[in-house]
């Protein structure tokens, strides 16, 4: 007999409690699991309807109703958006909503939350966990999510949480075969072997549809045994807070704060300062770039080193030792190099010790410790999404609030179908005695025929018909099966609901309130959940990648984006000076988008994009990503080609138009010119007939002087008279 640790004692211990307190939901769970997949009548209901000689038919509602609720409820990938809690780290914060769909993609994750949707409603209960692949990305380690088994998850059953954040215990027990442990844990492969079988996982008591009761989900059936001779061993992983010691940590000359554990804390005291003394005062250095110049500086000049001005180029260098003549006056500078831990002694560093809460993982196969390690997270990894939550870690399923409706629709259909085979049957009434009835039933042994014997002496008999069923019997069946739809909040699924419907849709159909808020409630718990997972998967991203690394995801335009994360930065000399997008400081606040993972009407979003696009307010590629294109690059590809050719002919036709312009500004400049040179024609025919006229009138005053003269020298000699005077002034007014 192994002797057991403290912890794998702890674990079994408490598995037994947490089993046995359980027990009860455990069942329901696996009879409401059966009774949606189809097993719905007792085997003594089955055996009493056949001795009636009718089948125990299953009309089932349930299972559809609860695909089409996960099919709606899961019909978008859920959207995250972060933020910093602090300003400075908002362009980091925003990167998580790039992780969180990296991590969902990677990690296959609408499969995932549909599992973990149907185990909420079939079994009350769907658990979604964080994790970390070491072996994914060839051996980088990836964070990833996956869905678990209600059934494998035993909680603390004080806990009163919606979410189990203050159960003292979680613990994931499951049966695995040997083979499968050695795979996934090869450097435990001699615990693993060395391990005895334990039983300590016990499935629930056979329920009541029968024995074929579900076991598979809690323990694996042992078919391989015989055949490889493997064990089944038991697995556990138990999950508990613990408060570990950690330093909480300010430099002021820096003015940089940390949160490190023990043993990053004394790695930090380790770390060089600089202490320089001068005269004017004292200075110190902890920032690593001025730190590890200042150690260069050490190395080739000493504890001591002054200020030379250089003749050639007119500057300040250091030179070794103190000052001497010619040196700058008061610029001998004395190095001392220190580490941090003398200024957490001085209190130049402040320090406080502080606790912080963080999960231990305590795994174990059998009755053998596999390993144990402290996660760096403040929440459990475990993530229940409780259906009808009572304060306890039991809810109730939708299935089992629908399970007396779905046996009243499957009893109503048997009823019918009885109904209608006795309708339908043709009675042979012969004497007894007068044939051979077993030859007779034989040769009539066809669907709805009866042979039936009366003895004549007794009178003729009576044949009664079956009575018609009432109209009211057909549509109980359709309200029950209206009743299952709404109370799981079928109706408001199909209607679209009424948070997220686009605002030109809404009420143009008759909401269902109860169902609303039946499916808004389903919303809620689901979103809440997805929002305490994001919680955990991001400190996971902080632990797991603090490496540089680069991330690929595909954009909803179906374009491949490129995330870098904690990229180092170098200076011109090769120094380290720090990381862009350091995601591993910080705090960060990552939640689901409220309402992105349901539904929406296509044309009406469709129309809403249009409506912006035409406003100006986004862009092509926007409008497309609501479309169902295929070629949207070629589309958007030979959209920018159109465009350059509207662009081409748009600018040609500004030119032709300038021309045209041009080309009426000459033609009219021109015909101007043309005006002007007649103009100027005629102008000289003028001057030359001016001329002309002026030289005839010249020639006529000069020809009539040359007359008056010739009659003057004529007239001479007369005698000289008062008339002649008065000629002589009249002629020379004329002159004038």
């Amino acid at each position: 007999m192994h002797e057991k640790s403290t912890g794998v004692q702890l674990t079994h211990d408490l598995l037994s409690e947490y089993s046995s307190a359980r027990e009860s939901w455990a069942k329901q769970a696996i009879e409401d699991n059966e009774f949606r997949n189809g097993k719905q009548w007792t085997d003594e209901e089955a055996t009493a309807l056949k001795n009636r000689s009718q089948q125990p038919i299953v009309v089932n509602i349930i299972y559809s109703a609860v695909e089409q609720a996960k099919a709606m409820l899961t019909s978008n990938k859920p959207k995250f958006q972060s933020t910093g809690r602090e300003t400075s780290d908002n362009k980091v914060g925003r990167m998580f909503s790039d992780i969180m769909a990296y991590i969902w993609d990677t990690s296959i994750g609408n499969v995932e939350l549909k599992q973990a949707i149907d185990d909420y409603y079939v079994k009350g209960m769907g658990v979604l966990m964080g994790y970390v692949d070491p072996d994914a990305d060839f051996g980088a380690g990836e964070v990833k999510i996956k869905s678990i088994d209600p059934l494998e998850v035993f909680i603390d059953p004080a806990s009163k949480d919606a979410f189990c954040r203050d159960a003292s215990n979680i613990i994931i027990a499951k049966i695995v075969s040997e083979d499968a442990l050695v795979k996934a844990y090869p450097e435990y492969e001699e615990q693993i072997k060395d391990c005895q079988e334990t039983s300590y996982i016990n499935s629930p008591s056979e329920s009541r549809y029968g024995n074929e009761s579900q076991q598979v989900t809690l323990k694996r059936n042992m078919t391989g045994k015989s055949i490889t001779g493997e064990r089944e061993l038991e697995l556990m992983e138990r999950y508990s807070k613990v408060f570990m010691p950690y330093h909480k940590i300010y430099d002021p000359f820096t003015d940089d704060q940390k949160v490190l554990a023990s043993d990053e804390f004394e790695e930090y005291k380790q770390e060089p300062a600089i202490l320089l003394l001068s005269p004017d005062g004292e200075q110190i250095l902890t920032d690593p770039k001025s730190v590890a110049d200042y150690l260069k500086v050490h190395e080739e000049m000493g504890d001591e080193f002054h200020m030379m001005m250089d003749p050639q180029t007119g500057q300040p260098v250091p030179m070794a030792g103190k000052e001497h003549l010619g040196a700058i006056p008061n610029s001998t500078t004395t190095i001392d190099v220190i580490t941090k831990g003398h200024l957490v002694e001085a209190e130049k560093i402040l320090v406080n010790d502080i606790e912080i809460c963080q999960i231990h993982q305590f795994v174990s196969i059998g009755d053998k410790e596999l390993f144990a390690v402290v996660l760096p997270i403040e929440e459990y990894p475990v993530v229940p999404i409780m259906n009808g939550w009572n304060r306890n870690p039991y809810p109730m399923s939708d299935v089992r609030l629908v399970k007396g409706l779905q046996e009243y629709i499957n009893k109503i259909r048997s009823l019918i179908i009885a109904h209608a085979s006795t309708s339908t049957n043709t009675k042979l009434l012969i004497p007894r005695g007068a044939i051979n009835k077993k030859q007779l039933e034989e040769d009539w042994g066809k669907a709805g025929t009866a042979v039936i014997e009366f003895d004549p002496e007794l009178g003729t008999p009576v044949v009664a018909g079956p009575v018609p069923l009432p109209n009211e019997l057909y549509k109980n069946e359709a309200d029950a099966r209206a009743d299952i739809e709404r109370i799981l909040g079928i109706y408001a699924l199909m209607q679209g609901d009424g948070q997220s419907a686009p605002q030109t849709f809404k009420g143009t159909v008759a909401m269902d309130e109860y169902g609303q808020r039946r499916i808004k409630s389903k919303r809620d718990d689901i979103e809440e959940g997805l929002n305490q997972l994001a919680r955990v998967v991001v400190g996971l991203i902080q632990y797991t990648y603090q490496d540089e690394k680069v991330m690929r995801l595909m954009q909803p335009n179906n374009m491949p984006k490129e995330v870098t994360l904690n990229s180092p930065i170098y200076d011109d000399f090769g120094n380290y000076m720090g990381k862009i997008n350091d995601i591993t400081i910080g705090k960060y606040d990552v939640i689901v988008t409220s309402g992105s993972t349901l539904p929406s009407n296509r044309w009406a979003r469709f129309e809403y994009y249009m409506q912006l696009h035409q406003a100006g307010l986004i862009d092509q590629v926007e409008v497309l990503k609501q479309t169902d294109v295929a070629d949207m690059e070629g589309v958007l590809e030979r959209a920018g080609q159109m465009k350059q050719l509207q662009g081409q002919v748009q600018s040609q036709q500004e030119e032709i138009k300038k021309l045209k312009g041009d080309l009426q500004t000459a033609q009219r400049e021109s015909l101007h010119d043309r005006k002007r040179v007649e103009v100027k024609e005629f102008e000289k025919k003028l001057a030359k007939a001016e001329a002309k006229v002026e030289m005839a009138q010249k020639l006529y005053s000069t020809r009539l002087a040359d007359e008056l003269k010739m009659d003057k020298e004529r007239i001479q000699p007369l005698a000289d008279n008062k008339q002649r005077e008065m000629n002589e002034e009249l002629l020379s007014l004329e002159d004038e």
